[in-house]
């Protein structure tokens, strides 16, 4: 990287909001901090200059294996990074920090480091609360669609019995009936299709989550509602946190719809258990159903858009074909993979590996 004009670098960072450093990785010193780190850190500048271990004790504690390994990663290359982390002030506050570094490489032959870090609290506060709604906003439909269509069913049934022996006036009035349960049905099915015909053909925004967390907070919300959907809901994992870099959004769209398809073929009484496990370079999430299975013959097409192995769900659930298509297209984005055991009668387990990096 050229030499840079480290005076114009630290002008810029006295009128920014943002953090700017320069960062002496012979000696392991900080040359410079901006005026801005008090106010995010909510620590003096100058402690951290005079005793730079102070700054790892502010990093998160699930946190700061990861931020060390990229330290010493940046002795190894030289360019630009970039990642985020969180950190935790005195005052108990947690913050988003968003980190860009450069190497240098002055005239004088110092491996320096300098960079901006930026606070992310807000836009990423908001992005997770976003997250967490689009997550109970997939769960709840599938509840609703339970939920509503079983008894619009029966109502369009019982009215159907009902016309066979009424007057011209009082049959028009139960096909009035039976025809708003059809357009309610329909609406119901428009809802959750959706999910599916959505595109996921677009660029990632990675971001590092809490995968057992995310997942977490969708089974909660299906164990809340066990007693409608009439299913048991279970998550195993030896780890209490695992952390991926991934867009959390479109992940869970795919952990969803699994999700949905395993209740749709799965009996009253079922069980649906969700798998999440590390191994090595990878995290390998599956998610297990003892319903009706899948036929031997339909295998090789279930991931086909428009697929010719969609079947109804048991309450005749109806299905566009494109749910297992997007669900590998959004493992695809993540450079993940797919697949699938099930025999009929027996069940099904999907499984979704994703890289770790």
């Amino acid at each position: 990287m050229p030499n840079i004009d480290t005076d114009i670098f630290r002008q810029i960072g006295q009128i920014s909001d943002d953090v700017y450093f320069i960062y002496d990785g012979g000696h392991q010193r900080f040359l410079y901090i901006s005026v801005a780190f008090s106010t995010i850190w909510g620590l003096p500048s100058e402690q951290v200059i005079a005793d730079p271990s102070l700054l790892v004790e502010t990093i998160h504690p699930d946190d700061r294996a990861y931020v060390i390994s990229l330290y010493e990663s940046l002795f190894k290359s030289n360019g630009q990074r970039k990642f985020e982390f969180r950190i935790l002030r005195h005052d108990k506050q947690e913050r988003s920090i968003y980190l860009t570094t450069y190497t240098l490489h002055q005239k004088s032959k110092k491996f320096l480091i300098a960079g901006i870090a930026q606070d992310e609290s807000t836009l990423k506060n908001n992005i997770d609360y976003a997250e967490k709604i689009n997550a109970r906003k997939n769960s709840t439909l599938v509840i609703l669609a339970h939920d509503l269509k079983g008894p619009t069913g029966i109502i369009n049934m019982l009215a159907s019995s009902l016309k066979k022996n009424v007057d011209d006036k009082t049959a028009q009035t139960l096909q009035t009936i039976q025809d708003l349960c059809v357009r309610n049905t329909n609406l119901i099915n428009s809802l959750l299709n959706q999910e599916f015909l959505e595109s996921p053909e677009v660029k990632l925004r990675k971001e590092r989550i809490d995968l057992i967390w995310a997942i977490n907070d969708i089974i909660e919300l299906y164990k809340k509602s066990a007693d409608v959907l009439s299913r048991k809901f279970i998550l195993k994992s030896p780890h209490k946190n695992l952390y991926l870099q991934v867009d959390g959004l479109k992940l869970m769209q795919a952990i969803n719809n699994l999700i949905s398809n395993a209740i749709k073929f799965t009996k009253d009484n079922g069980t649906i258990e969700i798998t999440v496990k590390s191994q090595h370079s990878s995290v390998l999430i599956a998610v297990r159903d003892d319903g009706i299975g899948i036929p031997n013959d339909l295998h090789p097409y279930l991931f086909d858009k428009f697929t010719r192995a969609r079947r109804n769900g048991l309450r005749g659930e109806e299905t566009t074909g494109l749910g297992m298509a997007t669900i590998k297209a959004l493992v695809e984005l993540h450079n993940g993979k797919i697949w699938f055991e099930s025999e009929e009668g027996k069940g099904s387990i999907f499984y979704m590996e994703l890289p770790l990096n």
